[in-house]
């Protein structure tokens, strides 16, 4: 068999360290497969991790690959914990059969690092299902999805007390076993801090990159607060039912998490409050484990018993109907009816998409609660916003057209858009170019680089860069008059050769355009991604974001671009 770490059925029957045979294959990812087996000597079933590893035996990147999988393994024997999964045993498997050596303990892997193959990393098998196997059914009630992350929490607390950070906390790595017990799992991608990056053949998240804390995104070290920035992802999407960060496409997954606003929580109760500051992007900024038990074990606690008072009478409660009828608590919350979304992008996502539309809230008190009189009603209490404060809120770029009044061009996310967006676009630096009727608000660390341009040379082009790299430019162009349609402007050169996919789509009914270019400059790789849409009056814009391929400063540039096709503008009437 080759050790790629596919997990082929043809795999079942061998013998891994002359002790446990393979049954079956019961999971596949991006790191390896892992298997139900029998363990020979000690009677018992167990789960085995066969992992996957680039290139070919004898390429160094495959050697070093093992090796560092040798140290998670270590990582990952050292976490002590009832909501850990427990390492049994790790086993190397040479790359010829007949060169294995036996089976060794988690405590022998510094001699074993010398040795030529791959640790197959040995656990207790537990039964049941995954959380997100369970979520396919729908949301996690308030009191299960505290006492799973109280769970979760304790798993993870006891990691980061011997310094390693999971980083890859999502529903699929979570188990619900026999007897309510929880068991977070998969550690053997772990990162120990001080030991650099250990994840053998790169990161395998591509499946859930929603999960992925901001400072990973960005490039930024991870440390125990990235996982509780995972916790609060996982939190949201268990009582919701849905994640707050998945697009339709990675690129445009990880521009939401960087700059993209969550939609408020409908269904979390006390919840709520919690999940909003695990969620916010400054790591400095988010509670402190001990602080995130204490609200878990608070909603994971019996409900409160109702007070005499609290208990309606026939006639208050028949005085307190209200005028529409109420969703229990755990009835399901009606979907919003999106607007109707564009064509497919390759690089994006439809502008309904980055900010999904919350659930109405009921409009009357509940049904067991009198009705005071108006004059004596307290103000509403505030709602914890999940608005982003901080730095990393201002990578997205808003194109909010029009001096003074603005129509925007993007439909709303929700009822409060609008709200929103003056909240957050009071933290952004506006940049009025009156010969375009707009106004481009970016980030502060973004400067004018040069217009061109006049109402008999067009078109006008305003530039800006951020001071702070240099690497990623905005672009906002505009026309009087159309030169073209949108898809033709589109198809124009753009200065470079390169690898470009069109798409069509529409903005507030009109045709527009998307294009999404690879290129080289030199020996490095840059990325263009451009919006040219008509407005009313046979006016045109194009928005344009450069940016380098493959590098953190592409998230940043994705998520400008995002953010300024979201809240695209243009004054009334243009």
């Amino acid at each position: 068999m080759s050790n790629d770490g596919g997990g082929t059925d043809d795999a079942r029957d061998r013998l891994v360290g002359g002790r446990y045979r393979l049954i079956e294959r019961i999971g596949s990812g991006g790191t390896g497969t892992v298997w139900r087996a029998h363990d020979d000597l000690a009677q018992r079933e167990v789960a085995i991790r066969q992992p996957r590893l680039p290139g070919g035996p004898d390429d160094e990147g495959h050697r070093r690959a093992a090796h560092r999988l040798h140290r998670e393994a270590r990582a990952a024997a050292r976490v002590d914990h009832p909501a850990a999964v427990t390492i049994h045993d790790v086993v190397v498997e040479a790359e010829q059969r007949d060169e294995r050596p036996g089976p060794i303990g988690p405590d022998e892997l510094d001699a074993a690092e010398a040795l030529d193959g791959l640790p197959w990393i040995v656990m207790e098998l537990v039964p049941g299902e995954s959380l997100r196997e369970a979520l396919r059914r729908g949301p996690v009630d308030v009191r299960e999805t505290a006492r799973i992350g109280l769970a979760v929490l304790g798993a993870l607390r006891a990691a980061h007390s011997v310094g390693i950070v999971h980083r890859d906390v999502k529903p699929a790595h979570v188990l619900l076993g026999p007897h309510e017990r929880v068991v977070v799992t998969d550690f053997g991608i772990a990162h120990v801090q001080g030991e650099g990056f250990l994840t053998a053949g790169g990161e395998s998240a591509a499946d859930s990159l929603e999960f992925v804390a901001p400072e990973r995104v960005s490039g930024r070290i991870a440390g125990p607060a990235s996982d509780l920035w995972s916790l609060g992802a996982l939190l949201y999407t268990a009582v919701e039912g849905s994640s707050p960060f998945l697009r339709a496409t990675p690129d445009a997954t990880l521009a939401a998490i960087l700059a993209a606003e969550p939609p408020e929580p409908t269904r979390a109760g006390p919840l709520g409050p919690l999940i909003a500051r695990l969620l916010v992007p400054d790591p400095e900024q988010r509670p402190a484990a001990e602080e995130v038990a204490k609200d878990l074990e608070a909603a994971a606690g019996p409900a409160p018993t109702p007070t005499p008072a609290q208990v309606p009478t026939p006639a208050s409660a028949e005085r307190s109907q209200p005028a529409e009828p109420l969703r229990t608590p755990d009835a399901p919350v009606p979907a919003a009816v999106p607007a109707g979304q564009p064509d497919p992008v390759p690089a994006a996502v439809p502008s309904a998409q980055l900010d999904p539309v919350p659930a109405p809230a009921p409009s009357g008190p509940p049904a067991s609660t009198p009705v005071p009189a108006a004059q004596d009603s307290p103000p509403p209490a505030p709602r914890q916003s999940l608005l982003r404060p901080g730095p990393l809120a201002l990578l997205s770029a808003l194109l909010a057209g029009g001096i003074g009044a603005v129509t925007q061009l993007a439909e709303p996310s929700s009822a409060e858009s609008a709200g929103q967006t003056a909240d957050v676009a009071d933290a952004w630096v506006p940049h009025p170019e009156p010969g375009m009727a707009a106004v481009l608000h970016l980030p502060p660390h973004y400067r004018p680089l040069g217009r061109t341009g006049s109402a008999t040379e067009q078109p006008r082009t305003a530039l800006y860069g951020d001071e702070r790299t240099g690497t990623v430019q905005v672009r906002l162009r505009s026309w009087d008059s159309a030169p073209a349609t949108p898809m033709d402007e589109a198809r124009k050169a753009h200065g470079t050769q390169g690898e470009t996919r069109y798409t069509r789509t529409t903005v507030q009914g009109r045709e527009a355009a998307l294009a999404d270019t690879t290129y080289l400059r030199g020996e490095t790789p840059r990325r263009v991604m451009r919006l040219i849409a008509r407005t009313g009056g046979d006016r045109m814009y194009e928005l344009r974001v450069d940016m380098p391929r493959g590098t953190p400063e592409e998230a940043e540039g994705t998520s400008v671009f995002e953010g300024a096709r979201a809240r695209l503008g243009s004054a009334p009437g243009s």
